[in-house]
């Protein structure tokens, strides 16, 4: 017998190999292309008016999230089809590199207040259409013809909608058409992720609020905005997350069955550093959605902040699956592969992200701390320069040069650039954490310890790592450090700094060492 004994897991559920290498690559192909798995392709706008594009992206998004409701079928999410918007990919490329046996493409017209829908369901594997339909109705259908575009792909795939499922998407979530068509607008802005975008997204947010104040999404909405804008440092902590809860909190009351509501609500809990709230909004989101995948995201994110990493790996591998070509859920697992010391993973899969999206700034600083972890100063000094070149030299980008300068002992350049960041202007925000990171390695702790305290007040989203991370381990049972570890729930736990063991894991069908990332990268 000259069976590989170490094909693992994958191969011996798959039997023995036949003789045909041809005939078992076919065979490979469909069982991988499951039928049950559907990307929703961008509905091409056809409208008269350009400017019509929002409703068209817009549309795709809300199709993608209702058919989601679907627990039969594993639904690719947004990120993911979007980037073969304008894409003349044949369907069974696409349904090859995202791993799907379905597709759904179609094009949307808009001429006042009417539309006109196209779509149809494609096999992926034989090219072969499964069904087809044209919508020719006012734009006040809109929700009749998401939830029967919902209803006619389950039946031609022959899925189940279980009675919650269909309560779902047969749901309204407004009356009024002027705003849901604003709130379409908000997230087409929302999902540029500048601040200049995230601004204009909350107003939209907040005009369909003024039409509609029972619009549970747009408060969901505003609060994912505020989320935004304080993960990428545009505004001080503790102010976005007091609008954030308030926003998340309506939506919940509103509407307690939408999964983006309790997602939004878990992510402002986190801003009180209220750990077991946020991880039960977590859970009751992905309980109502199973495919939503920024609920994985933010979910395997929180796991990450308090330690627990092998849970965080699954949620961050859940994601993955879900929207496979997402740059940021794959720098995020590339975070849970650091805080694992799993260095080289980390670093080839964050590298491939950059040979995709080169001026992808998470990905720029992800690569940064890792060369910073395993003391290649050199490396990371190289990786903070071009951050600084991204960023037309932002002063939260300085203070991580002094960082690194202090952590190589390059103790009067660290300083020199510390005391420019001090010079800024009155009112100019900069995050506390590289500040603290540089005095850190200055061994002026005194200082760090006081920022730290300080931080705390503001309710600041880093200091989790303050727990795990090797580069503060010298501070880290400081009493004071300690207390305010403690006040925030994350008192320093040995256990919670080991290494953790890597173990095959087997998820969605996929097996290996660890099914480090996806195909496409």
């Amino acid at each position: 017998m000259t069976e590989d004994r170490g094909v693992g897991l994958k191969a011996w559920l798959s039997g023995p190999r036949s003789r045909n290498a041809k005939a078992d690559a076919q065979a490979s192909q469909v069982a991988r292309m499951d039928k049950r798995r559907i990307v929703v392709l961008p509905l091409a706008n056809i409208s008269a008016d350009p400017r019509d594009e929002y409703f068209a992206d817009g549309l795709t998004e809300e199709l993608i999230s209702n058919i989601s409701n679907i627990s039969e079928l594993s639904v690719i999410s947004r990120t993911s089809a979007m980037s073969y918007k304008g894409n003349r990919k044949k369907v069974s490329e696409i349904g090859n590199e995202l791993d799907v046996g379905s597709v759904l493409e179609g094009s949307v017209r808009k001429s006042g207040s009417r539309m006109r829908i196209a779509v149809e369901l494609i096999d992926a594997r034989s090219d072969k259409h499964l069904w087809a339909q044209t919508y020719d109705r006012e734009f006040d259908d809109v929700f009749s013809i998401q939830s029967d575009i919902a209803k006619r792909v389950a039946d031609a795939l022959r899925v189940r909608i279980l009675p919650g499922e269909t309560r779902q998407i047969e749901k309204k979530p407004t009356t009024s058409s002027e705003a849901y068509a604003l709130y379409l607008k908000g997230r087409y802005f929302w999902n540029k992720r500048t601040k200049e975008t995230l601004l204009k997204a909350i107003e939209c947010f907040k005009q369909a609020i003024t039409t509609d104040s029972n619009f549970a999404l747009a408060y969901s909405g505003i609060a994912d905005s505020y989320s935004v804008l304080v993960d990428q440092q545009h505004l001080p902590y503790l102010e976005a997350y007091q609008k954030q809860k308030e926003n998340a909190l309506k939506a919940v009351q509103i509407d307690e069955s939408s999964a983006e509501a309790h997602t939004s609500l878990a992510s402002a809990l986190e801003g009180d550093y209220n750990w077991d709230g946020a991880e039960r909004e977590f859970k009751r989101a992905i309980e109502l959605n199973p495919n939503y995948a920024t609920a994985h995201h933010w979910y395997g994110i929180l796991l990450w902040r308090v330690g627990k990493l092998d849970k965080s790996l699954l949620e961050a591998l859940q994601a993955q699956l879900l929207d496979p070509l997402s740059p940021q859920i794959a720098v995020s697992l590339c975070f849970v592969y650091d805080a694992m010391k799993e260095y080289n993973l980390a670093e080839s899969l964050v590298r491939k992200v950059l040979e995709l999206e080169p001026n992808f700034l998470t990905a720029h600083g992800c690569l940064q701390t890792l060369y910073l972890h395993q003391g290649r100063y050199a490396e990371a000094e190289t990786v903070i320069r071009e951050i600084l070149r991204l960023t037309n030299g932002l002063p939260w980008a300085k203070a991580w040069m002094a960082a690194g300068y202090a952590f190589a002992g390059r103790n009067e350049e660290a300083r020199t650039i510390l005391d420019e960041v001090k010079a800024l202007p009155p009112g100019t925000y900069v995050g506390a954490q590289p500040i603290v990171y540089a005095y850190v390695g200055l061994g002026e702790m005194e200082r760090a310890i006081e920022l730290i305290e300080k931080e705390y007040e503001t309710r600041a989203n880093w200091l989790p790592v303050l727990a795990l991370d090797p580069l503060v381990a010298s501070m880290r049972l400081e009493p004071r450090v300690t207390a305010v570890l403690k006040k925030s729930d994350l008192a320093p736990d040995l256990q919670r700094t080991k290494r953790i063991q890597m173990r095959p894991y087997w998820v969605g069908g996929e097996t290996s060492r660890m099914v480090p990332f996806p195909r496409c990268f």
